[in-house]
């Protein structure tokens, strides 16, 4: 495993060089007691960087948030900066790297063929790392529904969702997702579940508005599915089209003939020259077995039709009315 706290060391050693500055966020106190939340900031040149990093262990927590602002950085010119990651050591990126876009892939797979998902038990939680009997009492406590789900696994991964709406709430009548992928089932849980939660905090207890872009449905826009995801459409066709009831035994599959040997991995090297002790590599992975990241305006090509057929086992009109749900 690579040493991620090589990071923080050298943000530290570099704070002026680039107006490092580490932020610790309270809301895990009381949601998900145990973990840490960092936000990063880092400047290069003009502009400035954000990233952010949880986990059971503080040190890390940070060094995820940094390689996160820094990897933002790097992907800034990119017109298509996503199924990325950044980590102390090429062959960590570069999994992460894969894991991302087979995530993308399964999500946009899933909603546009209109396939259920496996309802999963938050029993699935229940870790050191997590109690998933006070987490159920905690969010229903604040008016709160989870619904964890599994996707289509492939060969070497398993993914999973994690879906939040409020039953009380009169402003936000949609849901925030998370999602993750990770080689165990309850690992891709756990990931969704924050990435889940640390948004539904912010969304349904913070004061968060869209700025106006955001709103514009423009190609290569992520924040745009944000925004729609909040509105009552997204929540009805998730329930009505994609969660299967509590006891359905019907959404059976097998894995996918994916893996990683089938992504081309391409380092992303545009921060070498200005940063060249900078250490952090930088990876995106790409699949022709795979749908490529859209957001926006999504492009229905004959590529794009052919991989929810090979998806879905059949020829299928994709859902046009309600944006997905990755952001």
């Amino acid at each position: 495993m690579a040493d991620f706290t090589k990071i923080t060391s050298w943000a530290i050693k570099n704070t002026a060089r680039f107006n490092v500055s580490l932020v610790k966020l309270s809301w895990v106190d009381e949601w998900l007691p145990g973990f840490f939340d960092y936000r990063a900031k880092v400047k290069i040149g003009k502009d400035v960087y954000a990233g952010r990093g949880i986990d059971i262990k503080e040190d890390i927590a940070c060094d995820k948030a940094l390689a996160e602002a820094f990897e933002r950085a790097a992907l800034s010119n990119m017109s298509s900066p996503w199924a990325t990651a950044a980590y102390p050591d090429y062959a960590g990126a570069s999994e992460r790297a894969y894991r991302e876009l087979v995530c993308i892939d399964r999500v946009l797979c899933h909603h546009f063929c209109r396939k259920k998902f496996k309802l999963l038990d938050t029993e699935i939680l229940s870790t050191p790392k997590i109690a998933s009997a006070r987490l159920e009492i905690f969010l229903a406590k604040h008016g709160l529904k989870l619904e964890l789900c599994e996707l289509r696994p492939v060969t070497d991964a398993k993914v999973a969702a994690a879906f939040i709406w409020s039953e009380r709430s009169h402003r936000v009548k949609g849901i925030v997702s998370g999602f993750g992928c990770e080689t165990t089932l309850a690992d891709a849980a756990l990931h969704a579940l924050i990435e889940c939660l640390r948004t539904a905090v912010a969304v349904f207890y913070g004061d968060i508005v869209p700025e106006p872009w955001e709103l514009r449905c423009t190609s290569g826009n992520p924040r745009w599915h944000f925004w729609m995801a909040q509105k009552a459409k997204a929540k009805e066709f998730l329930i009505n089209s994609l969660l299967s009831a509590p006891h359905d035994h019907d959404v059976v599959w097998d894995a996918e003939e994916i893996s990683f040997k089938d992504v081309l991995l391409q380092e992303v090297l545009s921060l070498e020259t200005f940063i060249p002790d900078l250490p952090v590599r930088i990876v995106q992975a790409s699949s022709v077995k795979m749908l490529k990241p859209q957001f926006g305006m999504v492009s229905m090509n004959e590529q794009f039709m052919r991989r929810l057929e090979t998806f879905i086992g059949h020829r299928v009109m994709p859902e046009k009315t309600v944006p997905h749900f990755y952001d």
